[in-house]
């Protein structure tokens, strides 16, 4: 379980909310479990790297990691046709645990080992956006 996870773009949206625009390259192996929120790749999506200079990147805190209401994280593009769903620890939830997990097709889990070549070598990655409130408490 190895990801590179960049800030790409952040841009405002409708009904003050913001949208960050994360890019996931994964190497190495990749974990599987049946279970919500436990294995998988896991995301720190506020120690992500911030090569454009984005301006205040970090997701919101709140007790026990859970985004404020109104919020959503949706991956948008997966490589090789896989589908990826992303979900709070299940064990400690933060900002700086989520889970990224894969599937070969509907709900089939990728199995554990090594990742498929069709996911380690696209240069585009995993795209992931995270909308948040403008403002929260």
């Amino acid at each position: 379980m190895a990801n590179a996870l960049s800030i790409i773009d952040k841009r405002r949206d409708i009904g003050n909310r913001i949208t960050f625009v994360f890019q996931c390259l994964l190497s190495g192996s990749y974990v599987t479990s049946t279970t919500i929120g436990v294995a998988g790749e896991t995301l720190n999506f506020n120690a992500a790297s911030n090569p454009k200079l984005i301006a205040r990147p970090k997701l919101p805190g709140s007790p026990a990691g859970v985004l404020p209401p109104n919020s959503a994280i949706k991956v948008v593009r997966c490589p090789d046709g896989y589908d990826a769903l992303v979900e709070q620890n299940a064990v400690s939830p933060t900002q700086a645990n989520y889970v990224l997990r894969l599937f070969t097709s509907g709900d089939t889990a990728l199995g554990s080992g090594a990742y498929p070549a069709g996911v380690t070598g696209d240069t585009t990655g995993f795209i992931i956006e995270v909308t948040v409130p403008l403002k929260y408490d």
